[in-house]
């Protein structure tokens, strides 16, 4: 690596673009989900697209400036935890379904 810095902000936006490409899977994984002719897996594949959508809207309020405070965005970064435990809800419902699937 040379001494050169990357410019300001650089960070905030690939964490901004990671965290959009993982509701982007999870929207996958819902649609996917969706297609399954069991009433509750069908229930949870549409509460994996609401917490899907609920990581897109987050994230894109918690990197979008990085003047940004708020309850989302504050410099304590209570957004991140809000995101992952957004994650860990489809995480479970995931597992549930698919248990639920195999029986």
């Amino acid at each position: 690596m040379t001494g050169a810095t990357a410019p300001a902000g650089l960070a905030r936006e690939r964490t901004a673009l990671a965290w959009r490409r993982t509701a982007l899977a999870f929207a996958g994984n819902g649609i996917l989900l969706a297609r399954s002719s069991d009433l509750w897996i069908v229930v949870a594949a549409f509460a994996v697209l609401a917490l899907a959508a609920g990581i897109a809207a987050t994230s894109a309020l918690a990197f979008r400036n990085p003047d940004t405070h708020g309850w989302i965005a504050d410099r304590k970064r209570r957004g991140d935890a809000l995101l992952v435990m957004l994650a860990a809800a489809i995480g479970v419902l995931d597992v549930v379904a698919i248990a639920r699937w195999h029986d």
